[in-house]
């Protein structure tokens, strides 16, 4: 029986492309249709992308409309601080637009009658020349919109190109509302601006329809907050360290230290992280209830998510409190052993660690995905968490809050010390000897510490 197979990633761009231009009206020829499918898949497959992939447009396209779809496209394509800047193709496209000052980037001057696109766009998104843009309030969601409409305007006009740079404005994340009112409530008021300013002729319906459209398509850039698959909810979160966090992109080459950093950072995330934030509405739409059920399945995900991180970082403070102890940071692998492969099997810190139990008051589910492991496999880290299950086990929700009280990142020596002694001494003395076993050149080092 032959398999069937899926088209290609650039196939499924020129497609989509193809599709979305035509349904507004515009029409496209091969070389275009290639470039532009190029420097989408170029764009989203650089070195530093995990989570904000290619496969991510199709999978918050799949059943969206034409303006959906040609901003799914291109709403991730710029990812200024994962990419280490422009690429020489958004470079052609793009430069002169920011500039790089002692506090960051900046939205360089306009010139408004020679640029009416770009003037149309800041205005759009609320900014102002000279404005310092930042990666978590629409850098990249700018940029990519104007890479969008700035290629897509061949072929389509102003006012089709407004409302794609509208779908994309929309996928900025986690934004509160203010006196002036939700960020939907807010794009729909520069929107009519927008729209009267540069006589689009959008009108009145139009403008709603385009906002409930972007608002659409933001809530399933962020849907996988809403899941019931808690394993996949973790395995989407992992994939985002590597983005945010280089030296885990070096397979098991980061330290133990580069590690807790990434793990802390992401643990404080999800600690500040309001559910209440996550979805959007307008105009009623999603309607109460709907909006309702996934903000609290939004909230569940995120309350596992710290616990898991919390468990997490705490197994690799207490690693990094060793570490500290017996010589300073070193590669994770050192006490921990080689990620296991089909060619190279090793021993590794959990081989020699008692078998986890769930003795303390803790979350099921947080223990089990410790103990058994995230959905899929990654290229930094085990898909289990042996010593995190062991502590968590252990301590519990309440003993993992409380142990983590003495964590410092970095680790000092007099952190460590505390950490290690607010400890049960018997899972102290497993850690350590266990650790001992794996780190030949500190074994004596950390059986002191046992």
């Amino acid at each position: 029986m032959t398999q069937t197979k899926d088209p290609t990633y650039l196939q499924q761009l020129t497609r989509g492309l193809r599709e979305g231009v035509a349904a507004l009206g515009g029409s496209t020829n091969d070389a275009q249709l290639e470039a532009w499918s190029v420097l989408i898949h170029e764009s989203m497959s650089a070195h530093g992308r995990n989570f904000h992939s290619v496969q991510h447009v199709f999978d918050i396209s799949a059943g969206a409309d034409a303006v959906q779809t040609l901003a799914a496209l291109f709403h991730d394509t710029v990812y200024y601080q994962v990419d280490g800047g422009l690429s020489r193709k958004q470079e052609r496209v793009l430069g002169g637009v920011v500039q790089v000052g002692s506090e960051g980037l900046s939205l360089a001057p306009v010139d408004r009658e020679a640029d009416p696109l770009l003037s149309m766009l800041v205005d759009l998104f609320g900014f102002a020349p000279g404005q310092v843009l930042s990666p978590f309030g629409g850098l990249n969601e700018f940029l990519s919109a104007l890479l969008a409409a700035r290629v897509l305007s061949d072929v389509l006009g102003p006012p089709e190109l407004v409302q794609v740079a509208a779908c994309i404005e929309a996928t900025i994340p986690f934004r509160k509302a203010d006196e002036e009112g939700s960020p939907a409530e807010k794009l729909h008021a520069r929107l009519q601006k927008v729209d009267a300013n540069y006589g689009l002729g959008l009108g009145p319906e139009r403008i709603a329809e385009t906002v409930l459209r972007a608002v659409d398509l933001a809530n399933r850039d962020v849907g996988n907050f809403a899941t019931t698959d808690r394993a996949w909810f973790l395995d989407n979160t992992w994939k985002l360290l590597p983005e945010s966090n280089i030296p885990l992109r070096q397979g098991a080459l980061y330290t133990v230290g580069e590690y807790q950093l990434a793990l802390k950072k992401m643990e404080g995330f999800f600690s500040f992280l309001d559910p209440a934030v996550v979805f959007g509405s307008f105009a009623g739409r999603p309607d109460a209830a709907t909006l309702e059920s996934m903000i609290a399945r939004a909230r569940r995900n995120i309350e596992l998510g710290r616990r898991y991180l919390r468990a997490k970082l705490l197994a690799m403070s207490v690693l990094a409190a060793l570490a500290e102890l017996t010589g300073g940071d070193a590669p994770v692998a050192l006490f921990m052993g080689d990620l296991p492969g089909p060619e190279h099997l090793t021993d590794r810190l959990e081989d020699f660690l008692p078998a986890p139990e769930a003795r303390a008051e803790l979350d099921p589910e947080v223990f089990e995905l410790l103990a058994e492991g995230r959905k899929s496999e990654s290229k930094f880290d085990l898909r289990n968490s042996p010593l995190a299950a062991c502590l968590y086990g252990r301590l519990g929700d309440a003993g993992v809050v409380q142990a983590l009280e003495h964590v410092a990142v970095p680790t000092t020596a007099d952190g460590a010390r505390a950490l290690l002694d607010a400890l049960p001494k018997d899972l102290r003395t497993s850690v350590a000897l266990a650790a001992a076993r794996i780190a030949h050149t500190r074994s004596d080092a950390l059986r002191a510490l046992a």
